[in-house]
This record gives C-alpha cells, sequence and structure tokens, in this order.
C-alpha cells in the first residue's frame, strides 16, 4: 500500500507565507499562529473573527510590528483585489493591519474561515495546522526530552494480563506506542548530543563553551540522560516485557483470541489482525532486545562530549591568544620595534620583567642515591592449640555474627525484591549471583519456613534444576 506525500494533502500554497516575504515578516507570521494555536487549542466554541483581530492587534502593538506589515501591505498594493477598509483620514488602522494578516493566514491555508447564518465570521485551524504548529511550539520551548514512563506504561499494560479486564487489542498497540516513543526518543538523545560535540568544535569563545556545557547543555539534554540512568532505566522492565510476550508469541490460541479481539475492535479481517499483533509482539522484543548498543553509544557520546567541551574551554584558556611559541614570537617583535623607535624602557602600563631568585646549593640539591633495605622476612604463624571451651565461644561469637548478618528480615525483603510483583517465582528465575552463592542460597531456601518471613516454598513438577556442580528438585518461592 502506496503512503501518501505530505504535500499532496497539505495546501499547495501553505509554506509560501514564509518564503515569498521579508524574514522578519515571517517571524510576525510564525508568533501570530502560535499565539493563536494557544487559543484554539481548548476553546470549545471556537474563535470569533473579532476576538482574532483582536489578539493581532495586541502582537502588534507587543512587537511593535505596524510599520513593517504597512511596508509589507504597501509593496502588494499594486496586486490586491481586495480592498482593507481604511479610516476617514486615508491612514490604514491597527485593525486594518490585522485584517490584511488575517487575510494572508486565510490565503495560504493556514486557517480557515467559516460564516455563520447570522453572517457572524468564526476562524477555525484545519486539522494540519494543530499538528504542525504543536510541532514549531515545542521547538520555541525548548523543553528537554523527557522519557515519561513510556516504558513503565508498556510494562503496566503488558503486566496486567491476568485482569478480567485485559483487551490484548487495547493493551499491545498502546504498549506497542510506548515503546515506539521510547526508541524514538533515545535515538534522538543520541543525535543531539552528536549535535552538541559539533557545536563545541567550532572555535567557540570560553564563555560560549561555558554557557554551551553548563547551561544548554545541562538544560536541554541533562535531565534526559539522567532520567535515562535512574527512574526510566530500561533494564527495570525489559526482561519482565521480553518474557511475556515470548510466552504469548509461542502460543497458538492466545493469538488466535487476541486476533480476533482485535478484529472486534477494529476494522481489521482475522487475517490482517493476526499479522498486526504479530507485528507488535515482534516489534517490541526486537527493539527492546537491541537497545543496549544504542545505550552505550549514548553514554560514549555523553562521555566523548564532557571530554571534548572541558578541553576545548581549557585549549581556549590557556591559549586564547595562540601557542606560546607564537606568543613569545609576538613579544620579541614587539620589543624590536620599540628598540628600533629609541625607546630603552617599557611604556607605562606594561608589566614589569620578573626574575626569579637564584638559589645556592645545599645539602637537598646534589643527587643521593638510594639506599639498599635489608629483605623482608616475615614472622612465623603459630595456630594456637585452643580449649574445648575456647573453641565453643569463638563459634557461639561466629554464629552470633552470622545471624546479625542474615536476619530474617534482611532475607525476607531481598527475596522479596525478587519477585517484581508476580506471586511466584520460580528458582530458574533467581539472579546468577544469589545461586552462585551455595552457603546464601541454602540461606533462603531455610528460611522459607521461618515465621517472620512474607513469602513460603513449593515444591512443583519438572526436570530438576542445576546450581552450579549440584542439582535442586524444582521449587517455587511464593509470596504470602
Amino acid at each position: 500500500m502506496a503512503t501518501n506525500n505530505p504535500f499532496d494533502i497539505l495546501p499547495a500554497n501553505l509554506f509560501n507565507l514564509f518564503s515569498t516575504q521579508g524574514a522578519t515578516l515571517q517571524r510576525h507570521y510564525m508568533a501570530i499562529l502560535l499565539r493563536l494555536y494557544g487559543l484554539a487549542e481548548f476553546n470549545r466554541y471556537g474563535l470569533t473573527r473579532e476576538i482574532v483581530l483582536a489578539e493581532i492587534v495586541d502582537y502588534l502593538k507587543t512587537a511593535q510590528a505596524e510599520m513593517e506589515v504597512a511596508a509589507a501591505m504597501d509593496a502588494e498594493a499594486g496586486n490586491e483585489s481586495e480592498a482593507e477598509p481604511q479610516a476617514l483620514s486615508g491612514q490604514k488602522t491597527e485593525n486594518d493591519y490585522a485584517a490584511y494578516l488575517l487575510r494572508r493566514l486565510a490565503e495560504t491555508g493556514w486557517v480557515e474561515r467559516e460564516q455563520l447564518a447570522d453572517y457572524s465570521e468564526m476562524i477555525t485551524l484545519p486539522d494540519y495546522t494543530f499538528i504542525l504548529l504543536e510541532a514549531l511550539r515545542s521547538i520555541q520551548e525548548q523543553k528537554p526530552r523527557e522519557f515519561k514512563g513510556q516504558l513503565y506504561a508498556a510494562y503496566q499494560l503488558i503486566s496486567n494480563w491476568r485482569s478480567k479486564d485485559f483487551s490484548p487489542a487495547l493493551a499491545l498497540p498502546q504498549a506497542y506506542e510506548n515503546v515506539r516513543q521510547v526508541v524514538r526518543g533515545l535515538n534522538e538523545l543520541n543525535q543531539n548530543i552528536r549535535r552538541y560535540i559539533e557545536r563545541a568544535t567550532r572555535g567557540r569563545s570560553p564563555a560560549e563553551l561555558l554557557q554551551l556545557q553548563f547551561d544548554d547543555y545541562a538544560r536541554s539534554l541533562g535531565p534526559a540522560y539522567h532520567a535515562l540512568k535512574t527512574s526510566d532505566h530500561v533494564s527495570r522492565y525489559r526482561r519482565d516485557i521480553v518474557s511475556r510476550l515470548q510466552l504469548w508469541q509461542h502460543n497458538a490460541n492466545w493469538l488466535d483470541r487476541a486476533a480476533g479481539d482485535l478484529a472486534l475492535n477494529g476494522l481489521l479481517t482475522p487475517a490482517q489482525a493476526a499479522q498486526e499483533i504479530n507485528h507488535f509482539i515482534q516489534f517490541i522484543i526486537t527493539q527492546l532486545e537491541e537497545l543496549d548498543p544504542l545505550l552505550e553509544e549514548i553514554d560514549r557520546r555523553h562521555a566523548q562530549y564532557l571530554r571534548t567541551s572541558l578541553r576545548q574551554i581549557r585549549y581556549q584558556l590557556v591559549s586564547a591568544d595562540g601557542s606560546f611559541k607564537d606568543r613569545l614570537a609576538a613579544l620579541g617583535r614587539r620589543l624590536a620595534a620599540l628598540q628600533a623607535e629609541g625607546e630603552t624602557e617599557l611604556p607605562v602600563g606594561a608589566p614589569p620583567l620578573q626574575f626569579h631568585p637564584i638559589r645556592l646549593p645545599d645539602l637537598n640539591s646534589y643527587y643521593t642515591p638510594p639506599q639498599r633495605r635489608a629483605p623482608f622476612t616475615p614472622g612465623l604463624i603459630v595456630a594456637p592449640a585452643l580449649s574445648p571451651s575456647d573453641l565453643a565461644a569463638l563459634h557461639a561469637e561466629t554464629l552470633k555474627d552470622v545471624t546479625q548478618a542474615l536476619t530474617p528480615d534482611k532475607v525476607n525483603r531481598h527475596v522479596l525484591s525478587f519477585f517484581n510483583g508476580h506471586p511466584t517465582l520460580h528458582v530458574r528465575e533467581l539472579p546468577p549471583e544469589v545461586t552462585a552463592d551455595l552457603h546464601y542460597f541454602t540461606t533462603l531456601i531455610a528460611y522459607a519456613d521461618h515465621p517472620e518471613v512474607q513469602y513460603g516454598l513449593e515444591v512443583v513438577e519438572g526436570e530438576p534444576v542445576r546450581i552450579g556442580d549440584y542439582c535442586v528438585v524444582p521449587f517455587e518461592f511464593i509470596k504470602l
């Protein structure tokens, strides 16, 4: 299916508003459009012509742009087919300027006029105008890129599959869109860090580099990078999302039900719905599993930008007038010119010559050879023979230290952190660092019967699970 070209949908002269007149007037058109968009964004009753003209007049007064609009009107006077009303004195008023600008906006397709039955006129913004102006307003505000919990929202949508109200036709498309926004945002962050690296290497002054480093970059990309490494870290939700989607991907009955649900709620045939469901699942799995190279590239470019900008700042501060060799040559030429003019002393205000004091040699000024030290001979370690009472006392102290280090509360909190919202936790889902420590692993199992912990243990069917050099019966930790 061929994709429509946006220029086949948009008015043919939409962007002529910004290309056929002076650059200054283009700025005014943009500012007026953003003002009208702010009025129309949440307006339930529409914008009357009077309200729009009043808003344009207010902008012209604030920006003091009447003379520029008058010059544009005079330049177009020979081709105007619509006579604008003028004051009795023959001079154009502020309303005339506003009406001219509104007419230009309507001619190019940025706004539309709608005449009602009582001959009043309403000004509306087409759908494409809302989309374009929202993007332009985002550029104007220069807000830092925020990952507004899209990955967390996708995790909540998918992990809610046990609910009786769960609908794959609603959850999967929304999760797909959230993951798509996350990947798009990460690519945007990566590309913008590269843009800042290029800006830092263009021979800027130290003041500009410092502003770029601590003001522009810190405000625009700093919060996004910080959130990426903390609250919006991909690893917090990726494993659960991918595991659940892979189970669904290999469950033919679930896929059939999900496709039927999507076909029932949409305008798709069952075959098309099944293809969409598979596309959503495969896209989310592929994007989340392939994010590590992108995250590593973002970290590399972030570190590269910090190194590059700080290196440029040091270079500009240390050698602002060139290298030491160039400055020394320039100083010699200036001193030779002064001498050729008959000057025997430095000019008034020149820094005086500085002489370093000459120090006489002393005992510490001569080379002293290193002295050879005697070889180190460790003493003998004698293990004393312990009496049974001393051995029992040390054993009791050791048990006391172990029980203080592995209290039921600490073990309980550690095990509950593995559940990640699930009611059960299979032994295969334990982190490798837990199962690798056999003593700690057996401690978790032993504490499952302790009355002060909030988890239990239940043996399940299946093949034995290998833990290092041992095999254990498959079991699950159950949240109580």
